[in-house]
């Protein structure tokens, strides 16, 4: 299902959705579908980046991985923003559908790279300069009912019981060396989902493509 927001931008594309022909919204949903499918891929290429980042014993090694992980959580939000907006789409053509990932992981994606990634900076000049998480931080942990931890938030458990349903593919992967951040997002889950979120948009592109064939 798709977020709701309240915002001047959101009732635009409302209205212009609404406006719109259908053979229009057919080609820009098509357009839609693509640029999440990038975003996907970008994501699950930045799983495959830290998984052959065995070595984190010097100081770049352990700064790039940590870089790694911010890219991740960046573009991961892209494509899921992007299905959110295909979710809209295809509400107004009348054929509502939800893709993954569920309703439980978007919040938390959103606010690890909203947390994470995007206002670390001053997050961490101020954990440095008073060992207290920012005010943001604070607010963003009690909006998703998180408990806070007691260290940084940029904490990685580095291992993690698979779940019972996780494939001997999936752990051999190295999925058993990630875990969760910052007791905010798990990245095993996360890189699931993203796989389910592949596979949906291929079919989605392929539907697409056969619709426009046969036009």
């Amino acid at each position: 299902m798709s977020r709701i927001r309240q915002d001047a931008q959101w009732t635009a594309l409302v209205d212009a959705l609404a406006s719109a022909s259908p053979s229009t919204v057919r080609d820009a949903l098509e357009g839609t579908v693509g640029d999440a499918q990038a975003f996907c891929w970008a994501a699950l290429r930045q799983f495959e980046r830290r998984e052959a980042q065995v070595r984190l014993s010097e100081a770049r090694d352990f700064g790039l991985h940590h870089a790694d992980l911010h890219t991740l959580l960046i573009v991961a939000q892209e494509a899921v923003a992007h299905v959110e907006l295909i979710e809209l789409v295809l509400d107004a053509l009348g054929e509502p559908s939800s893709l993954p990932p569920g309703a439980d992981l978007r919040p938390r994606l959103r606010e690890a790279r909203n947390l994470l990634a995007e206002h670390r900076d001053e997050r961490v000049l101020f954990w440095r300069l008073t060992g207290r998480h920012t005010p943001r931080v604070v607010k963003g942990y009690r909006r998703l009912g998180i408990e806070l931890p007691s260290g940084t938030i940029d904490s990685e458990v580095l291992g993690y019981v698979p779940p019972p349903d996780a494939s001997a593919e999936e752990v051999q992967a190295g999925l058993a060396s990630v875990g969760s951040i910052g007791g905010l997002l798990s990245l095993p889950e996360l890189r699931r989902e993203l796989l389910l979120l592949s596979d949906a948009l291929d079919r989605l592109a392929s539907e697409c493509a056969a619709r426009r064939a046969a036009t």
